[in-house]
């Protein structure tokens, strides 16, 4: 599920995330750094996770899964929204 979600779903808010930034999602330093703000996205969401089973105990399945989703997307919008400032300032 986390592969499926990480590059159908993530990938797809990625790219519209960016492109409000004013990136075009398809230029060539917007696609070096694609991979890279989904795999921090998804490093983080897992940690994030795991504080989060550590504070409440286990989570089902499904809770897990949806809990887990969720952070990946807030995560992906800080990192991408930090990327694009980063582009602009330059």
């Amino acid at each position: 599920m986390r592969l499926w979600s990480k590059w159908k779903k993530g990938g797809s808010l990625l790219a519209d995330v960016l492109q409000r930034q004013g990136i075009d999602p398809k230029a060539a330093a917007a696609r070096e750094s694609f991979k890279q703000i989904l795999d921090d996205a998804e490093a983080a969401a897992d940690a994030r996770l795991e504080r989060v089973q550590e504070d409440t105990g286990a989570l089902s399945r499904d809770e897990r899964n949806t809990r887990w989703e969720a952070l990946f997307f807030e995560e992906i919008r800080a990192r991408t929204r930090a990327h694009a400032a980063k582009v602009k300032g330059r």
